[in-house]
């Protein structure tokens, strides 16, 4: 159930991540469609979408060589977009695979995502 304080909690969280966070963009796969030049399916171009996001290293104590490795980076996004595990998150000049999401919900709102993401 939505209320009036998990829409304000995902305004804030938004304005905040804006206002301090770094250029982040979340890369998604384009659409698959048929060519019958070809006669097989090709995907259209990456659709590019900035985020409102920061990203921040994960915490040297939460590293178990699984799950999360060295070198690993959690964004931290708005909700406004729905990340994918088959997206790619482009940050510091560099594409990153993601390999966790977690969404963070307020009353049945995603007020924001914890995208973790690996070179």
């Amino acid at each position: 159930m939505s209320t009036k304080f998990s829409r304000n909690m995902a305004g804030l969280a938004t304005c905040l991540l804006t206002k301090y966070g770094s250029t982040v963009s979340l890369v998604q796969a384009g659409a698959k469609v048929w060519d019958e030049n070809l006669g097989e399916y090709v995907f259209g171009p990456d659709v590019v979408t900035p985020l409102a996001a920061v990203p921040v290293p994960v915490a040297v104590g939460l590293i178990n060589g699984t799950t999360i490795q060295a070198g690993d980076m959690v964004v931290k996004a708005d909700g406004a977009v729905e990340p994918k595990m088959e997206d790619k998150v482009v940050f510091r000049g560099a594409t990153w695979s993601v390999v966790g999401i977690d969404p963070k919900i307020v009353n049945d709102d995603v007020v924001a995502w914890f995208i973790q993401v690996r070179k």
